[in-house]
């Protein structure tokens, strides 16, 4: 107890839930794993796990009865010191019931985030706690519980106004055979070393990283530490609370830290590639920017914002790629051309002449053979020969798509020799 009050508890306030920011009603939010302020709290209250560990002297087949505190998004391990908020009318009433009494409780998670957590949505193994210390605030009481070992819950039923009581059996976990076995230590200490090592990137300092892992020397007992600042879904942090093979949940612990630093990496290979792309994208804004500013001392200006509102107007196309490909060609040869070339004038005259090109635009073909004899007799003086094979090609294409559409063949061709 004195080893809390060390971090820094003033005139009766909750240190913890003010450090932590804790907010949810009966439950705790998933913290990083080595918080800094968490790793102080497991240490200095090891004692105290201890001790309550002794004073339960329940074998196994021994049945004991608690009041239940339901957890959402959270589970609770042996060993561990967790702040929560409460705030349900079931659940502060459990609270009082166990302040009145031993001070222990049942902690267990929810199956579902609900607010009424009935007996089907709680599940059956969880962890016996005891309240270190409680703290009164308005709409509910914020808790230190310490996690004193595992329980399974036989029945869950009803007492008092609306908290939940249950029946538990204690459970023990299994101790390796041969703790000296050279396999078993090479396990514990790759994953203590990883353990470290995920702090280490989350950056947790060093000295609190090195305090905490060198505090818990029961390899059982560290697994489950590791466990709870993992960054698990609820699900598979209850799996690992089922685990009462250490070897097997250290193990697990393991799988699930490779995974987590394996997410770090990829994650920081991701930045790496967005900055390095951030930054080749800022830098050629940068100098356009400049090039915009050199261009308006020469009196180019004018010129380039048609530029920027030619290659506005390319964007908007639906090109294929090999069109796309073959206009920006084009577009970055303008750019680097001198207003006063020659070339110049060409390229921009090639490019807005793409710009208006009905791309991928279709409309419906109507030939109208007197009006196209009309157009060209109003239009061409002379040329007859080419406008009658002008006429003869629109005749035959008119032909043909009369037919595909069904329509009367001699009407059509009657037509076509007008």
């Amino acid at each position: 107890m004195a080893a809390f009050h060390a971090i820094g508890a003033q005139d009766g306030a909750f240190p913890v839930a003010r450090i932590l920011h804790i907010r949810a009603h009966a439950s705790a939010p998933r913290l990083r794993f080595g918080a800094e302020v968490s790793m102080l709290i497991n240490k200095g209250t090891a004692s105290v796990a201890g001790r309550g560990l002794r004073e339960r002297e329940h074998s196994m087949g021994e049945r004991f009865t608690l009041p239940v505190l339901p957890l959402r998004d959270t589970v609770v391990y042996p060993g561990v010191a967790v702040p929560i908020s409460a705030g349900r009318p079931g659940t502060v009433e459990a609270v009082q019931e166990a302040l009145d009494g031993d001070r222990r409780m049942f902690a267990v998670a929810q199956r579902e985030n609900v607010d009424d957590p009935l007996p089907e949505y709680l599940y059956n193994v969880g962890t016996v706690v005891r309240i270190i210390q409680t703290h009164r605030v308005r709409g509910g009481v914020q808790l230190l519980v310490q996690g004193e070992g595992r329980a399974q819950a036989l029945t869950y039923h009803e007492e008092g106004q609306s908290m939940l009581q249950a029946v538990l059996l204690e459970m023990v976990h299994q101790e390796p055979q041969n703790p000296n076995d050279p396999a078993f230590q090479a396990l514990d200490r790759e994953l203590r070393d990883r353990a470290a090592e995920l702090g280490t990137r989350r950056g947790v300092p060093a000295e609190a990283l090195n305090q905490l892992i060198q505090g818990v020397d029961d390899p059982g007992p560290f697994a489950d530490l590791v466990a709870f600042y993992l960054e698990l879904e609820t699900a598979n942090k209850q799996e690992l609370l089922e685990m009462l093979d250490d070897e097997a949940r250290m193990r697990a612990c393991l799988v699930a830290v490779e995974r987590e630093l394996a997410r770090i990496d990829a994650q920081e290979d991701i930045q790496a590639k967005v900055q390095s792309e951030l930054g080749e994208r800022q830098r050629e804004m940068l100098l356009r920017e400049q090039l915009k500013a050199i261009q308006k001392e020469l009196g180019d200006g004018e010129d380039r914002d048609d530029l920027e509102e030619m290659r506005e107007r390319i964007e908007e196309l639906r090109l294929s790629e090999e069109q796309r490909s073959e206009v920006d060609r084009e577009l970055r040869r303008l750019e680097r051309t001198s207003p006063q070339s020659a070339e110049y004038q060409v390229i921009r005259t090639f490019l807005e002449w793409v710009t208006e090109l009905p791309w991928n635009e279709r409309a419906e073909e109507k030939i109208d053979l007197e009006r196209a004899t009309k157009i060209l007799e109003e239009d061409h003086h002379g040329l007859e020969d080419v406008k009658d094979r002008i006429l003869e090609f629109l005749a035959v294409r008119k032909l043909h798509l009369a037919r595909l559409n069904g329509v009367d063949a001699e009407e059509t061709e009657a037509d076509a020799e007008i």
